[in-house]
């Protein structure tokens, strides 16, 4: 019985040292000054040809990744700061999300839109 004592007399002393020993540690509160809403604005194409090649890089030699059908509303990204010439025609790439998938188009080949419900618009009128 007397080590029974002493082992569990040991053991509350090592839970005790252990629960006494360890801080609590506040969290950090992290105070941000107000600021004013942010929105993004985004630029929109449809495409008007019957198959555009959606690429890897803004190049023709470019690998297609996928065709996109015309009638196809996208959301551009960004754009090359030179015009190209391609098969006549003088355009920027763009560089675009569609459904997930971003790529390149040739933009000859899209109409530009500033805003979505005017790229569905034209979507539907082709």
């Amino acid at each position: 019985m007397d080590v029974r004592r002493r082992l569990l007399s040991i053991i509350i002393i090592i839970m005790i040292s252990f629960t006494g020993s360890c801080k609590k540690v506040e969290k950090e509160r992290i105070v941000l000054p107000p600021t004013s809403v942010l929105t993004a604005r985004s630029t929109w194409g449809v495409v008007k040809s019957n198959f555009l090649r959606l690429r890897e890089r803004p190049s023709k030699q470019a690998h297609v990744l996928i065709g996109m059908p015309k009638g196809i509303v996208v959301e551009i990204l960004s754009k090359t700061e030179i015009a190209e010439t391609i098969d006549k025609e003088t355009a920027f790439w763009y560089r675009i999300n569609f459904d997930g998938l971003f790529g390149w188009v040739f933009g000859a080949y899209i109409e530009v839109f500033n805003q979505k419900n005017k790229a569905e618009e034209f979507s539907r009128d082709l």
